[in-house]
């Protein structure tokens, strides 16, 4: 998916207007991206805000983490966790 579906994500998810469906198909996208994608991200700059891509992607792992903690689902939070640590160590790979 492209960088749009990412910015429609940190909308709905800082807006708070969101359904079950919403929630449950951004965490489905953010859980199933490899790491392909995620170079892919660390590489452009599509926001000038950011420094990269992989920024807003870990911006938003942020959002729905904080999300799922407030509902004690703690499961979901693990697997955002450890895709949160795939992308930092990516991100720290390249800049070094």
């Amino acid at each position: 998916m492209t960088v749009n579906f990412l910015l429609q994500a940190t909308r709905v998810l800082n807006v708070g207007n969101y359904d079950e469906d919403e929630l449950k198909m951004i965490y489905n996208f953010l859980t199933s991206v490899d790491n392909d994608v995620l170079i892919d991200y660390n590489m452009n700059c599509t926001i000038l805000s950011y420094d990269n891509d992989l920024h807003l992607y870990i911006e938003i792992l942020d959002a729905i983490m904080f999300i799922y903690e407030e509902r004690e689902e703690y499961e979901k939070c693990s697997v955002i966790k450890s895709k949160k640590e795939e992308s930092i160590k990516i991100m720290n790979k390249t800049t070094i």
